[in-house]
């Protein structure tokens, strides 16, 4: 893909000036080798994929690093602006609709964002350096794990804050102060409530199972809810045609539990969660399919991601 390097609409193919502003686009970019998208001239490292235009040099180390730097104190503020390009693609590939990448570029370029972003990477930057200083390559996997979890909450904040009309679906903005969230110092209760949004959506869900109607909980039971005596279920959704609780999901304190049509039933707890894929229509969870509607699958994927390793507590704090 092809992006005009002064307002960052996508470049038809082939074309020497921008259809949108009229720039000239031959004069001042340059082809990626890697992932043959175009970046300024004077770009030292890829704007899509990260690439280092002079080279980089190679690494003896057993562990492949997933943010590649080169920590050259000059530079590495700009490579680690350049490698978050690379995140937000994969993000909206991910969740949102891959064909309108080029509109987020444009919308970081655009907003405050890109003023925050700024100050925000060089506070990544200067952290990173100082893991390579102390521990070398042996600082790899933490070097990994810092920028991961930054880029994360920087795309959250960016696609959540200034994105909701390019989104397609709204994200309550609640997801945000769980950034960094632990298992057994966050209120689990709470934090479904923040990402699920319940209020906002159509689906018939049951949260005081006392009042429930004898027969349709008795059909959730044998169904799909097969929860052991000490587990705390949070809420019950039925999806079923008939409303008679055949089909569905739930949510405990340990795992999730739920049943789509003509398949059988289906349990995942937190702790053992490995892959979390979102389709255009449905997820997969451990290779299982998922389905409620556009906007609780979206919000379930965001969740369940947090929720991975997950494992229950005697005791939390908000």
């Amino acid at each position: 893909m092809h992006l005009c390097p002064n307002c960052a609409a996508e470049i038809i193919p082939g074309a020497k000036f921008c259809h949108r502003c009229g720039d000239n686009i031959i004069e001042k970019t340059k082809p990626c080798p890697a992932c043959h998208g175009q970046s300024p001239l004077a770009s030292v490292f890829c704007h899509h994929c990260g690439f280092h235009f002079n080279g980089r040099p190679a690494s003896d180390s057993l562990y492949e690093p997933m943010y590649a730097l080169d920590f050259d104190p000059d530079t590495i503020a700009d490579q680690v602006k350049a490698l978050f390009f690379g995140s937000l693609r994969k993000r909206i590939e991910e969740e949102h609709d891959i064909t309108r990448y080029s509109d987020y570029v444009e919308r970081f370029y655009r907003s405050k964002f890109r003023e925050i972003y700024d100050v925000r990477a060089e506070q990544i930057a200067e952290d990173a350096m100082i893991q390579w200083e102390r521990f070398g390559r042996e600082g790899f996997p933490d070097i990994d794990r810092r920028i991961n979890l930054a880029f994360e909450g920087l795309l959250d904040y960016f696609i959540i804050q200034f994105c909701p009309d390019l989104n397609g679906l709204i994200l309550p903005s609640a997801i945000l102060k769980y950034e960094k969230v632990q298992s057994g110092k966050t209120d689990l209760w709470q934090m479904i409530r923040d990402f699920l949004d319940f209020s906002r959506e159509d689906e018939v869900f049951y949260f005081d199972f006392i009042s429930m109607h004898k027969e349709l909980l008795e059909n959730i039971c044998k169904s799909f809810l097969f929860a052991e005596r000490r587990e705390k279920i949070w809420f019950i959704c039925d999806l079923s045609l008939k409303k008679n609780g055949k089909e569905g999901f739930a949510m405990t304190d340990r795992g999730l539990y739920w049943r789509a049509p003509f398949d059988k039933p289906r349990r995942v707890y937190y702790s053992d969660i490995r892959e979390i894929k979102k389709d255009k229509n449905w997820l997969t969870i451990n290779g299982h399919f998922f389905n409620a509607n556009p906007s609780l699958n979206l919000k379930m994927c965001k969740l369940l991601k947090k929720l991975r390793g997950w494992r229950p507590a005697t005791a939390v704090s908000a």
